[in-house]
């Protein structure tokens, strides 16, 4: 699955839908689309095959090489590695390298909530995308109130959730967002293949008067309790494990996807609500950066997904649905504009108008 392929690699004019589903072996083999529209560069890939970090990386590379080949000469600075020798750690799988038996733990969760209502045809996602100054939003979330921006609007998407719908509270299931970790920092890695785990916020659905500081709150005492490198080795561990389980290695092909299709329901789509990644700050050689002019994160999936990245002091945050109902999405934005900010929206809004009506 993961074999060096060798075949040529086709560039396409991109989509209109974004995140479009695609076979490998439509694809000729590639887990990646590299797309090009006017003066933007795309690239998709599957999550197995890298993580948000490893992405941004080839990605930047790519953007480079782009540049490199119209004659310009810009000097890399050390932060495009296409142009740094290669390192056998790049490539290494860091999951099988941190594995420790005696460290698994168990891993079975309670079913989370999960959205209800109409969904846009064949696989269709709305995009809508907040820009927000990079200096004013780090001031609110720290000055008022002492967190990151990553638990700010982890507690923002679960108070729109808790005000904009009417079949959460009393549902008996939490609602989970599931956030990505890059585990690199925490196990000294450089690998750019996938390196990343999960933590959760969960919001009991018993609770009926939350306000918006509470669930902030709890949302930071839960981040304080899992970004712990022990309680996320055991989580590796007992990943690994049942990758490595006899009883699933000997099987035939077809039957190990229905056990890792299993699998995935049982740790991944059941017991998750929403997800929402922090790609953080892009960083760019100064001869490169004069030279974009802006940089989207985009997930899709089930329910909403939120991505967040920063570049040229602006953090865009992303936000995609395959639902039609867009009053979670307008209550997010609500509350950014009256907690102070200048909010700029762009949506694909347009390509989806037929739909939507």
């Amino acid at each position: 699955y993961f074999a060096a392929n060798e075949r040529r690699f086709i560039v396409e004019s991109e989509p209109a839908e974004i995140c479009k589903y695609f076979r490998r072996e439509h694809n000729r083999g590639f887990l990646f689309k590299v797309y090009y529209l006017d003066t933007k560069i795309t690239l998709e890939t599957f999550h197995a095959l890298t993580d948000g970090t490893g992405a941004l990386h080839f990605l930047k590379s790519i953007v480079y090489q782009y540049y490199k080949l119209r004659g310009f000469k810009i000097n890399h600075e050390g932060k495009i590695l296409g142009e740094l020798p290669y390192s056998k750690k790049e490539s290494e799988d860091n999951f099988v390298s941190n594995y420790d038996k005696d460290k698994r733990r168990n891993l079975k969760e309670v079913k989370a909530y999960h959205f209800e209502g109409e969904k846009f045809a064949h696989h269709w996602n709305l995009l809508v995308k907040a820009k927000i100054d990079s200096k004013a939003l780090i001031s609110l979330v720290k000055e008022k109130y002492q967190c990151t921006i990553t638990q700010y609007v982890s507690a923002l998407l679960a108070y729109s959730v808790f005000k904009e719908t009417n079949d959460f509270v009393g549902h008996k299931k939490p609602f989970k967002i599931f956030i990505p970790v890059n585990l690199r920092p925490y196990f000294d890695s450089i690998t750019l293949r996938n390196f990343s785990l999960y933590i959760k916020t969960s919001y009991p659905d018993e609770v009926t008067s939350w306000t918006f500081e509470e669930m902030l709150e709890l949302t930071k005492e839960q981040f304080r309790d899992q970004l712990d490198k022990e309680k996320l080795h055991g989580q590796i561990s007992s990943l690994v494990g049942f990758e490595k389980n006899p009883v699933i290695r000997a099987l035939p092909l077809i039957l190990k996807t229905i056990a890792f299709k299993v699998g995935y329901n049982i740790l991944g789509a059941s017991i998750s609500s929403s997800s929402i990644s922090n790609l953080g700050i892009v960083d760019l050689p100064s001869g490169l950066k004069s030279k974009i002019k802006d940089a989207d994160f985009v997930n899709a999936g089930y329910g909403i997904a939120m991505t967040l990245i920063s570049i040229h002091n602006k953090t865009n945050i992303l936000l995609s649905s395959p639902l039609k109902d867009l009053s979670i999405m307008n209550h997010m934005i609500s509350h950014l504009v009256k907690e102070g900010l200048d909010v700029t929206i762009d949506t694909n809004y347009k390509e989806v108008y037929d739909e939507i009506l």
